[in-house]
């Protein structure tokens, strides 16, 4: 257990500027430290206090550890603790006992339990809105809606139940943020206990995650629009309210999450839902990314990206030999498309790993959303693994001298 005598230390104004943490005094926390690192809590009474009494075990950024490998590390060993995660505002929480998830949390609107329930056609849109306006918290919403006659307790129960799943299956969309879990018994406060399949929760959820980037990408494509149906704006409140509001003054995606304020992640979950619900409409038109110099830009960063992979690992095949590089290159390939489900789903290699790149353009071509943005994220993981191993394997000398003289292939990534 954690030192429950820690008490938090009040920084100066100046302080926290210069840590990058505020442009006013905070409280913060220790959470553990060594040598060389040290980790802080930043105390705010409006948001989730983590566990200061339990031992923090993990710290992991999620582009190198998706929070998919991490659950499942903590379901495989049977832990109980705290799991949460955090990416700019966006804040999720989620409590396991002996590996299997009891309850989760979100900070963001379209997880609140009302929001579900309109999701899933439970409560009516205009319910939602009259009940949304007699709640008055610190009560819990949900048993304010049995009150009501809206719900009955069996009703809450599973609508509970299915915010709560929800929740867990969003997490594995995000592929940066922060992970942290504090192992130890954790109960959620004044709220029901459940027992949830934490293997099916992470199954569910990155199919999830597949057609929700699937979707992100439509909403990204350049020749998307999106328009607000008359009236809906008088159906809706909060984040689904500002969203339907914001295209009065734009109508791309990109411009809609700047103008609200919200990432894409989230800002895709709730067009998902005013989709749904007939709110807005999606509308394709005519644009550049059909023509021809689009489409000659995207066959010409695949071939640029082949081009250096290959050049990258030829010193490594000429030591090591082409099937041991081919069966590395193939797990390599499949974890890059966990993230790339699309353009590297099932792709297969040649001889020393190597790509073929027409099949690489015409699977590009179906892409949805912005193709060009896509194969650079996606071959740019496998170019920077590819860099990688040729300067930290053992066997290939002058390394670095190699990499130089890629220097005008790789201009043209």
């Amino acid at each position: 257990m954690r030192d429950p005598l820690r008490a938090p230390v009040e920084l100066s104004a100046e302080l926290a500027k210069r840590l990058g943490l505020a442009e006013e005094a905070v409280s913060v926390r220790v959470l553990g430290g060594g040598q060389r690192i040290l980790l802080l809590e930043r105390i705010d009474p409006r948001r989730e206090a983590v566990p200061w009494d339990r031992d923090l075990v993990l710290c992991a950024d999620v582009r190198a550890f998706s929070l998919a490998d991490v659950l499942q590390i903590v379901h495989a060993s049977g832990k109980s603790g705290f799991l949460h995660f955090e990416h700019g505002e966006c804040a999720k929480s989620v409590y396991l006992h002996a590996g299997e998830v009891v309850f989760a949390s979100s900070n963001q609107r379209i997880d609140r339990l009302g929001e579900s329930l309109v999701r899933a056609g439970v409560l009516g849109i205009e319910e939602h809105q009259v009940a949304s306006a007699a709640y008055a918290p610190p009560g819990q919403f949900g048993r304010f809606l049995v009150d009501r006659g809206l719900l009955t307790p069996r009703e809450l129960w599973d609508a509970v139940k299915r915010q709560v799943e929800d929740i867990v299956r969003s997490l594995f969309a995000f592929a940066v943020g922060q992970v942290f879990f504090w192992e130890g018994e954790v109960r959620p406060d004044n709220v029901v206990r459940l027992a949830l399949p934490t293997g099916r929760l992470i199954e569910e959820g990155l199919e999830h995650r597949d057609q929700l980037l699937v979707f992100l990408a439509q909403l990204e494509d350049s020749r998307v629009r999106l328009e607000a149906v008359p009236g809906a704006i008088k159906r809706f409140d909060g984040t689904a309210a500002a969203i339907v509001d914001a295209l009065d003054r734009v109508d791309s995606f990109q411009a809609v999450c700047l103008r609200v304020g919200i990432d894409p992640l989230s800002a895709a979950r709730t067009v998902q839902l005013l989709d749904q619900l007939g709110a807005i409409r999606l509308v394709r038109g005519p644009g550049s990314a059909d023509s021809p110099a689009a489409e000659e830009e995207l066959r010409g960063s695949v071939r640029a990206h082949v081009e250096l992979l290959t050049e990258l690992t030829a010193p490594v095949v000429a030591v090591e030999g082409a099937e041991p590089v081919r069966a590395r290159w193939l797990e390599v390939v499949q974890q890059a498309a966990a993230r790339h489900v699309q353009l590297l789903g099932g792709l297969d290699l040649g001889p020393g790993g190597a790509i073929d790149p027409v099949a690489l353009i015409e699977r590009a071509l179906c892409f949805p959303g912005d193709r060009v943005r896509e194969v650079r994220a996606a071959l740019g993981e496998l170019v920077s693994y590819a860099e990688f191993e040729l300067l930290n394997h053992p066997r290939v000398k002058d390394a670095e001298d190699f990499l130089d003289a890629l220097q005008p292939l790789r201009a043209r990534l």
